[in-house]
């Protein structure tokens, strides 16, 4: 392994628990097996990039390999602690921490990795399926089922490909899921909702909720937005933080910019723009302005998530392709847009509407070659 580039260290912005901070990241690329890579990572401080950097340099000049652990020897407790330092920065990380603690239980925290067998997993899976005490009652969803699975299977894997202790990784296939409940707002709810928010006695209830269904942004990214990510010259919002980790710009149109106009003549332009990113503060008025607004159904009740399926649901509706409304709500394939693609009625017409008169021209033409033909 070679290093390619000396390596720099760069000064990178974030927020972080409402305020906005600074952080440092080192950005280096090293060549191995004739295969260039590039390492970034993310420090609070210049000297402790800096620092972090020159390790590296000199892990990559003088590297040391480990001793290869042992399939026979490494235990399900040890390998999901070795996991979880390989994914400190995961979103779900506490998540995937809590599956760990049931799997462990069910396996065994001394099991051995090479006793997870794809036979011995199958089984788990087949007692998940037969478990008929839910939360709601009733079996377990597939999704509930999915979880456990697909991170031991993350697990098996990189004990396989990274850390190769295993020979080869048990195969595990998951349970099919549904495309997921969506739910989204016609015209009419959306102004009766906007009206019970407006009635509630957190003044800022009804600028979220207005922002948040005119721009697709799911809730962590409107309560996280600081005012200097906001540029109305350019009519657009800059979203460092999001769920895909990359990041986006938002574009406004009238009714979102008119909710920053309105809070920054307020004199609420500084800091973040709705306050604060703690959704308690906004929990118990959202749920009385739902209820107010006669949308807590129980078959299908109001969540704030449903603001960015309205928003998507709208666009497409008025026009949207598929790509343009992937870009906007930022998802990381288009596979997870087309679950909005049934709400295109008007392409569909158009593409529809290609094969009108094809036989009836057809039929024409036939009749004009029988006409010449008998003269």
């Amino acid at each position: 392994m070679t290093l390619v580039s000396r390596g720099s260290i760069r000064k990178r912005k974030w927020v972080y628990q409402g305020q906005k901070r600074s952080a440092y990241e080192f950005n280096i690329v090293v060549e191995r097996d004739g295969v260039k890579k590039r390492t970034r990572r993310v420090f609070l401080t210049r000297a402790e990039a800096t620092e972090a950097l020159d390790v590296f340099r000199e892990e990559t000049k003088n590297p040391v390999t480990p001793a290869p652990a042992s399939a026979a020897s490494i235990t399900l407790a040890e390998a999901f602690e070795r996991y979880f330092k390989a994914k400190a920065r995961k979103r779900s990380l506490r998540e995937d921490q809590r599956i760990a603690k049931h799997l462990k239980a069910e396996f065994g925290e001394q099991a051995l990795l090479s006793a997870l067998t794809a036979s011995r997993i199958s089984l788990y899976q087949e007692r998940l399926l037969a478990v008929q005490h839910s939360r709601r009652g009733g079996a377990l969803s597939a999704a509930s089922i999915n979880r456990p699975l697909a991170l031991l299977r993350s697990l098996l894997r990189m004990a396989c490909r990274k850390w190769e202790v295993l020979a080869a990784a048990p195969v595990i296939e998951l349970e099919k899921e549904g495309q997921g409940r969506l739910r989204w707002l016609t015209h009419e709810e959306a102004i009766r909702l906007l009206e019970a928010c407006r009635e509630q006695k957190n003044a800022t209830l009804v600028d979220l909720v207005e922002f948040s269904i005119y721009t697709g942004l799911r809730q962590g990214e409107a309560l996280g937005l600081p005012w200097g990510d906001v540029d109305r010259s350019r009519g657009v919002v800059l979203l460092e933080v999001t769920k895909s980790g990359e990041r986006r710009e938002v574009p406004l149109c009238g009714p979102a910019d008119a909710v920053l106009a309105r809070r920054a003549d307020a004199g609420k332009a500084e800091g973040l723009v709705f306050g604060t990113t703690s959704w308690d503060a906004f929990r118990k008025h959202w749920e009385r302005a739902v209820k107010a607004a006669k949308l807590a159904k129980l078959d299908a009740p109001l969540r704030f998530h449903d603001l960015r399926h309205t928003f998507a649901s709208w666009a497409m509706q008025e026009g949207a392709t598929l790509p343009e409304l992937q870009k906007l709500l930022g998802h990381a394939t288009l596979a997870m847009t087309m679950r909005y693609a049934h709400l295109a009625p008007k392409h569909l017409r158009a593409a529809v509407s290609r094969l009108n008169g094809v036989l009836q021209g057809t039929s024409r033409e036939q009749e004009v070659e029988s006409l010449v033909a008998s003269k």
